[in-house]
């Protein structure tokens, strides 16, 4: 089976389907059901995760996700036993799912802006969002009450991957200056420079 062709040119060519963070994460956390907002074409997660909600409002994915040859790939590429289920949204993550509780483990925000903020009322308590700093969102979690820091993980190569929940008390430590505000971040979307900055961040939703 070929692989999808903007999967392959987005993800696979580019070295970047993150396939060893979500090895890493499954190995270390129980996770049943994932939500990926601002997902575009990136399917990795269902290779690992056996349920995964995807969502996107970049014109033309629901095509991708209906593509036979899409869920044939998965079908024969995935890590688990039981028939792989998925589903996608056509739509921007700051409108409600209205389909949706909260029902997921795991909110996967990669380059897509403030995912953790929109979409944090379907994240169980007790669920974690993997997010990194790029458009701001690891910044937002740090300052959301929410939000309690519980690891942090490094990319050594694509499928290569560690996590770490020692030391988190030297992470989230601004460079100079105090702490932007929320109102701050949402106006510049860009993430708090720290002194010291892992790959990505690991947050546990504290609170209902």
């Amino acid at each position: 089976m070929p692989l999808p062709k903007l999967y392959k040119k987005h993800h696979v060519d580019k070295e970047h389907t993150s396939i060893g963070l979500f090895e890493a994460l499954d190995k270390k956390y129980t996770i049943k059901k994932v939500f990926y907002p601002g997902s575009h074409v990136h399917i990795t997660p269902s290779l690992i995760f056996r349920e995964v909600i995807y969502a996107d409002s970049f014109k033309g994915t629901d095509k991708f996700f209906k593509d036979k040859e899409t869920a044939a790939f998965i079908e024969q590429n995935r890590k688990y036993t039981a028939p792989p289920v998925f589903r996608f949204y056509q739509q921007d993550y700051n409108t409600p799912f209205e389909e949706l509780g909260k029902e997921f483990d795991l909110v996967i925000s990669q380059y897509a802006g403030f995912v953790g903020q929109a979409v944090k009322a379907y994240l169980k308590k007790g669920g974690l969002l993997v997010c990194n700093n790029s458009h701001g969102d690891a910044s937002m979690a740090s300052l959301d009450p929410d939000f309690e820091l519980v690891a942090v993980y490094r990319r050594y190569a694509d499928n290569k991957f560690s996590i770490s929940e020692k030391n988190l008390e030297d992470y989230l430590i601004p460079k100079q200056g105090a702490l932007p505000s929320r109102e701050q971040l949402l106006k510049t979307m860009r993430g708090i420079a720290y002194t010291k900055s892992p790959s990505g961040y690991i947050f546990k939703k504290i609170n209902e």
